[in-house]
């Protein structure tokens, strides 16, 4: 309290005024404050989340914090409507609010190495990411959802197919060994890639 900042965009836009067990004491209450020129931020779609150093599949993120301390992070929603109690995420949302492209969802029959922020690739290049990820009701099939960034998103047509493009593929032949793969983070974190057939 009176240390921790609000920040959108790595600007402070706020402090945390108090801080104190809920009534069940399952969880923590926090009360912020936010200067006159933010207030916009405060409205129904908005989501919260304490920015900590994380090391995940996805790369790492929040380092500048091991200098700076935690703070609480913001994406701004685009409601018009005002609200001012929300429920903080456990970690930093994988899409924010301003980001543009699209969202996919592809089913499969299994996971494979895929997982949270694990890439899309297309053509070798990283065009976006696994954002979500939960079995179907019958446990069949695993449904996948996806978020290409745009412009690139425009490449996912009715004829595009994709597939796992994760580990290695190796050749071995008369002139030694030939090795193929989308990308070094496609070996650790999982990959898709995609294409557009006719």
């Amino acid at each position: 309290a009176g240390k921790t900042e609000v920040r959108y965009k790595e600007v402070p836009i706020g402090k945390v005024e108090r801080v104190e067990l809920s009534d069940d004491k399952q969880s923590v209450r926090v009360r912020i404050a936010l200067i006159h020129d933010a207030e916009h931020v405060a409205v129904e779609d908005s989501r919260f989340w304490v920015v900590r150093p994380r090391i995940g599949l996805g790369g790492v993120s929040g380092l500048g914090t091991l200098i700076s301390g935690a703070y609480i992070g913001v994406d701004v929603g685009k409601s018009n409507t005002e609200r001012l109690q929300f429920e903080g995420l456990e970690k930093a949302p994988t899409v924010t609010n301003d980001q543009q492209g699209r969202r996919f969802v592809l089913h499969a029959a299994d996971g494979g190495s895929l997982d949270l922020g694990s890439p899309i690739y297309f053509r070798r290049i990283p065009v976006g990411r696994v954002v979500g990820r939960e079995l179907d009701a019958d446990g069949k099939r695993v449904n996948f959802e996806l978020f290409v960034d745009a412009p690139y998103d425009k490449l996912v047509t009715r004829n595009t197919r994709f597939w796992n493009a994760s580990g290695v593929d190796v050749e071995v032949g008369a002139a030694g060994f030939k090795v193929d793969t989308q990308s070094v983070a496609s070996i650790v974190a999982g990959g898709m890639a995609f294409q557009a057939f006719p």
